[in-house]
């Protein structure tokens, strides 16, 4: 492999870490939200508001299944 090859696949490996990072707080913003619409959403219809906070609790939460998949895999 040449060094310019080298350097090129350097610095595409960064650019997917930078973009990487940037996408953790983006995920945990837009689980917050969608979690707090839900949460609205069943009181709405007729839930009580202290089963809608037990079931909001229960709300998948995506970035602790990566973490768990990237940990099992090492």
């Amino acid at each position: 492999m040449s060094a310019k090859a080298l350097f090129v696949d350097a610095l595409y490996c960064s650019r997917l870490i930078v973009e990487a990072v940037g996408l953790v707080p983006q995920a945990i913003v837009k689980r917050q939200r969608a979690k707090s619409t839900f949460k609205k959403t069943l009181i709405t219809e007729g839930v009580p508001p202290e089963i809608a906070n037990e079931l909001a609790r229960e709300f998948p939460n995506p970035m602790t299944t990566i973490i768990n998949i990237v940990k099992s895999s090492t």
